[in-house]
């Protein structure tokens, strides 16, 4: 490696540092919380069709990559309810899916069960995570993480290509939507609009600092626009629990978005748009 390749691997590795410290940071207790609380519904409110679609382009982009799913050992970090690793266990695979939220954990293992699928599930933060002492390094033939906070920096990003010993993939927002609240109402509740803009972290960055590797992946785009209706009180749940990742509230604050989405509801139902970019990139590990 020489020392321009060297600049630009250091360039971007301290890119994606500096765009963590405009987040507070938020503690493995507070992640699973957070998680926990919404794993009842989480993932529930998209259409059958929309998610039949997703998952042909996840395994499109895998096909294309020269991955085969049957017979496959695969590590799904930050699994969430298993909406990858469900189809990657009917295609055949291996799966072990791994989350911090029991709640999660447990909405998969029913699902699988409900299906006559086996998955290995492991409860742990990928941000403290010990590989080797749970035998996760080099021991798979795909791990995958899929728009998940479980990768936040170059620290994570690694951890995850090690445990890889063929093929990894990895999606993430590029741009979303801004906060549902408009940005007025923020200001009289937070007395300021609340940074929201970390989603160069989340693809850009690591497609960067990946590149800056020298290694090419195959990507795709995906540009989405949604409907939601949901009970008032949930959204203003999720619009909380999304603060408190990034800035403390006091019981005054909380109220007063939950009066908000009270406010602003028809017959106890929140409506809102939602429209949103996201990559994903798949890559053979160098041998």
């Amino acid at each position: 490696m020489d020392q321009d390749q060297t600049e630009i691997i250091q360039y971007w590795t301290e890119c994606w540092t500096s765009s963590l410290l405009t987040l507070d940071s938020i503690s493995d207790d507070i992640q699973a919380d957070i998680w926990n609380k919404r794993s009842h519904n989480f993932g529930k409110d998209g259409d059958e069709d929309r998610q039949k679609k997703k998952n042909k382009e996840f395994f499109d982009i895998l096909e294309e990559a020269g991955f085969t799913p049957k017979g496959a050992t695969v590590l799904d970090i930050g699994c969430g309810p298993g909406s990858l690793s469900l189809p990657l266990a009917q295609a055949g695979a291996h799966v072990t899916a791994l989350d911090i939220s029991h709640g999660m954990l447990e909405r998969l293992s029913e699902t699988a069960e409900q299906k006559g699928l086996s998955i290995k599930t492991i409860e742990t933060s990928w941000w403290t995570v010990d590989i080797d002492k749970l035998g996760l390094r080099n021991s798979f033939d795909l791990v995958i993480a899929s728009k998940t906070p479980s990768i936040r920096d170059v620290e994570s990003f690694n951890r995850m290509v090690a445990c890889s010993r063929d093929y990894c993939y990895f999606s993430g927002f590029i741009r979303k939507d801004p906060p549902k609240i408009p940005a007025e109402v923020y200001v009289q509740i937070l007395k300021e609009v609340p940074e929201m803009n970390s989603f160069a972290s989340a693809f850009i960055y690591p497609f960067m600092y990946l590149y800056s590797l020298g290694i090419h992946p195959i990507v795709r785009f995906a540009h989405r626009n949604m409907k939601y209706e949901e009970p008032w009180s949930e959204a203003a749940e999720k619009t909380i629990d999304s603060l408190k990742t990034r800035r403390d509230l006091s019981e005054d604050m909380k109220h007063q978005i939950q009066e908000y989405y009270k406010k602003m509801s028809k017959n106890g139902m929140s409506n809102s748009d939602y429209e949103m970019f996201s990559g994903s990139m798949v890559w053979q590990i160098q041998k």
